[in-house]
């Protein structure tokens, strides 16, 4: 039995592996983390160490990895989930260096350039040795170890920055709050549970691969299951973002005979800044207001295949050349998509007509959302669906889908239309293009009615949650 508040001890392992703009996992373990380095001094934030299976604490400070300065050089390291499947894990010790300098000398060579420019203290020294890494440099590790406003960002081999394996208490609160089916092992942290009877809190993001895995390869799925089904098995507490989602959980929980575990739901944050002090303009061929704008990872369930064949009806309808209207993706290239964006980039009917943006800045999305004429979101199923949130905060109408948490995000606010029903999606987007007075009560009530949990609020509530004593459940 446990009695009173311990350790928050956090995991930060998704956000310091991450190289690239931060997604919505990414997104909200940061900022999480960030709370909680700011208002709870006794936090400690960890990484999972594959090579021992176990959590260690950090030499350095966390925050350049929370706020993306900073990242984890992991070249070596053993795959966390499913340890020994790389050529490189099979490897012995001994031999692993010299392998790793023969099959990848480039990275080998940077990272080593990358700890003499760290840890020198000659100016001139650091200088020569930033020149030399730029002459090395492909665009890949050009994108990893430089911000997208030019300057450097620091890429620490992690044989610096981890220190010893934690030492868990029985009062110690393990929070998981990233993409843990990737970033670590389950059965290691059950293991260390089951010894040390620490508790352990989930942030279950959904259920999504285990509730429709054909959105997803079978081997990504199969890890999620192992992942999500250890996770719920040894969990203290879940928090999810919505409604749906702990009814999703609850229900597997019963299929699989799991003992009921105490659920919170806690809504993500959302930061709206005030005033804008950078001014970004549009990429060229995007006119203001003569826009159609969709934010999300690009994979089969979002639905971008349906927007495509929406948008070549409307171009084979004269609709947007009249109208002088594009379709924008803006999101991360996913999975099992390929064949679309081949589709797209080949159809010459709509080939001009959509434009796929990788790697937005946070500025630039910002002005994608203000210009933008309004949103869509035609997901089969989501957990949450935060570009609902920032396209609102906007103060943009929104066309998104009836699946999952999607109509409880909206808030009434916005049309919600059933995914598959293509013709539907046709007929209110191209209303909504001939017709803009039609979306202009939905943009008012928008503006009057949308309210959301900043994240110093979403944090605030979330960390409450997690301070539970077992010893009343």
């Amino acid at each position: 039995m446990h009695h009173g508040p311990g350790r928050i001890i956090f995991d930060v392992t998704t956000s310091m592996r991450w190289t690239g703009p931060p997604v919505g996992i990414v997104r909200v373990e940061r900022q999480l983390a960030l709370w909680a380095l700011n208002n709870l001094p006794d936090a400690v934030f960890a990484f999972f160490d594959p090579r021992r299976m176990a959590y260690c604490a950090l030499r350095t400070d966390v925050r350049p990895f929370l706020l993306g300065d900073a990242a984890l050089e992991t070249l070596g390291l053993p795959d966390p989930a499913r340890p020994g499947r790389r050529k490189t894990d099979r490897v012995p010790a001994a031999l692993r260096s010299f392998v790793l300098w023969m099959g990848r000398p480039r990275r080998m060579l940077l990272g080593q350039l990358e700890a003499v420019r760290l840890n020198t203290g000659r100016p001139c020294l650091r200088r020569l040795v930033g020149r030399l890494q730029v002459f090395l440099m492909s665009k890949k590790y050009r994108d990893i170890m430089f911000r997208a406003d030019g300057t450097r960002r620091a890429f620490l081999p992690y044989r610096i920055v981890l220190a010893p394996p934690l030492q868990f208490l029985p009062s110690d609160i393990l929070i998981c709050a990233g993409a843990g089916w990737v970033h670590t092992n389950i059965r290691a942290i059950r293991d260390i549970k089951s010894h040390l009877k620490f508790r352990f809190v989930l942030f279950c993001h959904d259920l999504i691969p285990i509730l429709f895995p054909h959105f997803y390869s079978k081997r990504d799925a199969d890890i999620f299951q192992t992942y999500m089904h250890e996770a719920l098995t040894i969990a203290d507490l879940m928090v999810v973002t919505s409604r749906r989602v702990k009814e999703d959980c609850r229900r597997y929980l019963m299929q699989h005979g799991i003992e009921a575990v105490k659920i919170a739901v806690v809504p993500l944050g959302f930061d709206v800044e005030e005033r804008d002090t950078r001014v970004t303009f549009l990429p060229n061929g995007l006119l203001p207001g003569r826009y159609v704008l969709m934010v999300s990872t690009i994979e089969p369930r979002k639905g971008h295949r349906l927007l495509y064949n929406v948008w070549r009806r409307l171009v084979t309808d004269g609709v947007i050349q009249q109208r002088q209207f594009k379709l924008v993706f803006v999101g991360r290239r996913g999975w099992m998509i390929d064949d679309l964006l081949r589709q797209i980039r080949a159809d010459r009917t709509v080939s001009d007509q959509i434009i796929i943006m990788h790697g937005v800045n946070d500025d630039l999305l910002k002005t994608l959302y203000k210009q933008a004429a309004f949103c869509v979101y035609p997901s089969y199923y989501e957990g949450y669906g935060l570009p609902i949130c920032e396209a609102f905060a906007h103060g943009k109408a929104v066309l998104a889908s009836t699946g999952g948490a999607l109509p409880e995000i909206t808030q009434g606010l916005s049309p919600c239309l059933d995914a598959q029903d293509e013709e539907a999606w046709y007929k209110l987007i191209r209303e909504w293009i001939e017709h803009p007075d039609a979306r202009t009560p939905f943009e008012q009530v928008i503006r009057h009615q949308f309210k959301h949990p900043d994240w110093s609020e979403s944090a605030a509530i979330f960390f409450s949650a997690c301070k539970f004593d077992l010893s009343e459940a």
